[in-house]
């Protein structure tokens, strides 16, 4: 499978490209990694594998001889791990040869794949870089316990690059702001040195080199406030209603295969937020998506309303909930709740957490209101945008 040129991807292909991970300079200790998982395992292979347009990269590798050790590379279309990035959850494979999604990846025949247990790695901008997998040659039935151990692999692995960006980022920033500070850092030193040249002078000339300090001490202020801010501005929601609306019927027919209905109450008039739409739509995907996954009967409610300067936005369902154990971890990422999808699906853990963060950086809130035992109710609350 070649990744298709969708905007999504098209984003996450070039922010793996600038992090600095697909080359051999970035320092991290990702073989370490892959050795200790592999003994935890018991597996001869295992691999964070960063999933490129037409390639993988082994950024860490135990077990690979001959060539692909040498490569740490493949082509594609040998990537098991782009179906785990794809999916957007763990692939689970006890048997490859008699799975329909890989059983014709050449992997199988060439390197004597046989068993694949792999997490999604989470990199910049909740974009998913990658996996950490575990790899056998022997069919393998995965137990619960070896598929935490991956998962808690997989949250370490993600911690090592979110502190690699960090530091990446601090680089960038202090580069960029060292080179394009000089010029106006430079006029306010001339303007300085004219006021020490004419010290005897200064009575008439004052006002004006006031004014000349302040306009170049103003440059280089809103220089600063441009590399701190964002480059491109997202296009806002206009309209609430129309975006709920709008994720609904991407999920409504995923819903009906499982017999569950979405319903929305919304008041009929256009609310419009101080909130991008795509983040609005890929948050409201990861909740409702939860809803019918973890559900297997009733429906999902999604209510909105307006209270004073914010949108609340009401997502409810029937499904099992959480139980008291669960709400310290709720928004952790990685984290392994009680509720089990009843299809047998292996929940990666990460979508609650990319909810939370896609909203505090805009400004909104999300809030578990169910108790334990009940059926999952959050609530989101988005400020309403300013009338200019």
């Amino acid at each position: 499978m070649r990744f298709g040129p969708t905007d999504a991807n098209r984003e996450r292909l070039e922010s793996l490209k600038a992090s600095g991970l697909l080359g051999d300079s970035h320092g991290i200790d990702f073989d370490k990694v892959t050795e200790l998982a592999a003994k935890a395992t018991g597996v001869p292979i295992s691999l964070v594998s960063l999933v490129d347009r037409d390639r993988q990269v082994f950024a860490g590798a135990s077990g690979l001889s001959g060539d692909l050790a040498s490569s740490r590379q493949t082509p594609i279309h040998y990537s098991f791990c782009q179906h785990t990035v794809n999916l957007r959850q763990p692939l689970v494979i006890s048997d490859a040869r008699k799975n329909a999604l890989v059983s014709k990846n050449p992997a199988i025949e060439e390197f004597g794949v046989r068993a694949y247990l792999g997490f999604p790695v989470l990199g910049a901008g909740q974009h998913l870089y990658g996996a950490v997998c575990a790899v056998d040659t022997e069919v393998r039935q995965w137990g619960d316990d070896e598929i935490e151990i991956v998962r808690g692999f997989t949250s370490i692995v993600s911690s090592m690059i979110e502190q690699h960006l960090a530091r990446e980022y601090q680089k960038l920033l202090t580069d960029v702001l060292l080179h394009d500070l000089n010029g106006p850092l430079g006029r306010i030193r001339k303007a300085a040195d004219v006021f020490a040249a004419r010290a005897g002078e200064l009575p008439k000339p004052l006002d004006t080199l006031a004014l000349s300090l302040k306009g170049n001490a103003d440059q280089a202020s809103a220089m600063i406030a441009a590399l701190l801010g964002r480059s491109t501005k997202p296009t806002k929601c206009d309209d609430l209603q129309g975006t709920v609306e709008a994720a609904v019927r991407l999920m409504r027919p995923r819903a009906e295969e499982r017999g569950i209905q979405i319903r929305v109450d919304a008041p009929g008039d256009p609310i419009a937020l101080d909130l991008p739409h795509r983040v609005l739509m890929q948050v409201l995907d990861n909740l409702i998506s939860n809803s019918v996954r973890f559900s297997n009967v009733g429906e999902v409610r999604i209510r909105i309303k307006q209270v004073g300067e914010a949108a609340i936005i009401d997502v409810e369902d029937d499904g099992p909930g959480f139980q008291a154990d669960d709400y310290p971890k709720i928004f952790q990422r990685y984290a392994t709740l009680s509720a089990k999808p009843p299809g047998g699906e292996t929940s990666a853990g990460l979508g609650l957490s990319i909810v939370k963060s896609l909203l505090e950086n805009e400004g909104a809130t999300i809030v578990l209101l169910s108790h334990p035992g009940e059926s999952a109710a959050f609530r989101i609350t988005v400020p309403l945008r300013r009338q200019a």
